[in-house]
């Protein structure tokens, strides 16, 4: 088949921990690997870094909170782009995330002739909810989405949203699931856990989350809610993997619930695989996702999941043969893991003498309690892999190919 001259990968940075920086790294490396050329272009650049193999270029740019210079950036950034796509003759853009959707659309005024394939990695409706920054956001999807040459989805829901919430033409969009190394993931569980980490492991029943330290990963439900399960069995342990703005928030409600000896909240990790393969149940508490991506690292190690319901993916990954609207009882014992009731968008991090645990953070905690008391409800959750199976980046690529061969046929 006929390859693409250039393709270029386009988003904020590269930085160490994000989902869809994880996924525009692999992405590109991958491709670059099967002879497609690819720049990978970024506004910000990190030294803590994923790893991408090939053109890796950045603005440079210092970060700034001034609402003024960010609608600036609606021109200079589109403009920017233009030229680079002139300069390096780059036939396909691929961009990540709203922001650089929006800036990769306008670059067409700017007389960008590549064509622009914006990926779209959560659900708007619930990451867009308040304030004039997402009455801004709502209505530059509305606007400049169905301009796109063609738009991805992680999700069939997100597709759904898109049609009916935004108006996008159904045409438009593609689903293609987020690009997995499942074998490489399943090689990384295997490498030794450094000293300081056995020291969790031992004698103990474990709990992983991995996620940004954010408002929409909602690790706050799952702390309180493990207090709980700690009062009952001493020898459980939780580990949260991650990096982001409620790091301070979270590690004070770990010392005000006196967790200190119980929940470890670890950083980012290069390869979280071998504390996933080390740990017992992995636990997610997310308001809103796309389509989580640690859900499918946890089922690539056969690692029993509880998760909330939220919009979108968990039910997707773990339920696939449910029906997107399906009213379900929760907890909901799905094929490859537990879904329980999405929690209250609400941060809850003072007074606590004055919040005891709501009736569903109650039953989470009965939940993880009930998991670890029965063997036979974990072990019927050790058979992750059939459906991690279903994410292997070799289905992503064939189906990225697709989407190249229609560039050549001029269909995209």
């Amino acid at each position: 088949m006929e390859k693409p001259k250039k393709i270029l990968i386009l988003l904020s940075s590269l930085k160490l921990g994000g989902g869809a920086e994880r996924v525009a790294s692999v992405l590109g490396t991958e491709l670059n690997k099967r002879g497609y050329p690819v720049d990978l272009l970024t506004y910000y650049n990190y030294k803590e870094r994923y790893v991408f193999e090939g053109e890796y270029y950045s603005f440079n740019e210092v970060l700034e909170s001034s609402v003024f210079v960010k609608f600036k950036k609606l021109i200079t950034r589109p403009l920017a782009i233009s030229k680079f796509c002139k300069d390096h003759h780059t036939d396909i853009v691929i961009s990540f995330i709203e922001k650089s959707n929006f800036y990769a659309i306008l670059s067409k005024i700017f007389k960008n002739k590549s064509k622009i394939i914006a990926c779209v990695h959560n659900n708007p409706e619930t990451n867009y909810q308040k304030g004039i920054v997402a009455r801004v956001t709502n209505y530059l999807i509305k606007k400049l989405y169905p301009r796109a040459d063609k738009i991805v989805v992680v999700s069939k829901e997100i597709k759904e949203i898109l049609c009916a919430s935004y108006k996008i033409p159904r045409n438009k969009i593609e689903v293609m699931y987020n690009p997995h190394n499942i074998n490489q993931y399943i090689e990384k569980s295997t490498e030794p856990l450094e000293e300081r980490y056995l020291k969790i492991f031992k004698n103990s029943y474990v709990f992983i989350n991995i996620g940004r330290l954010s408002e929409q990963k909602a690790q706050w439900y799952l702390i309180r809610s493990f207090k709980k399960v700690t009062e009952k069995h001493k020898n459980a342990k939780l580990i949260i993997l991650g990096d982001g703005e409620l790091k301070g928030e979270l590690i004070n409600l770990v010392k005000k619930l006196n967790l200190g000896g119980s929940v470890f909240l670890l950083g980012n990790q290069t390869n979280p695989f071998k504390l996933l393969k080390h740990s017992q149940c992995f636990v997610l508490t997310s308001l809103w996702e796309g389509l989580p991506n640690a859900l499918i690292e946890a089922l690539s190690v056969n690692l029993p999941i509880i998760s909330t319901d939220c919009k979108t993916g968990p039910r997707e990954i773990l339920e696939p043969e449910l029906k997107i609207n399906e009213e379900i009882k929760y907890p909901h014992p799905a094929k490859y893991g537990i879904l329980i009731k999405p929690f209250e968008r609400k941060m809850v991090f003072e007074d606590l003498n004055d919040k005891p645990l709501t009736k569903q953070e109650k039953d989470f905690a009965e939940l993880m309690i009930e998991i670890m008391e029965n063997n036979e409800l974990g072990e019927r959750y050790k058979k992750g892999i059939e459906r991690a199976r279903d994410f292997d980046i070799e289905k992503t690529i064939k189906e990225w190919e697709g989407l190249f061969k229609n560039y050549n046929d001029n269909k995209l």
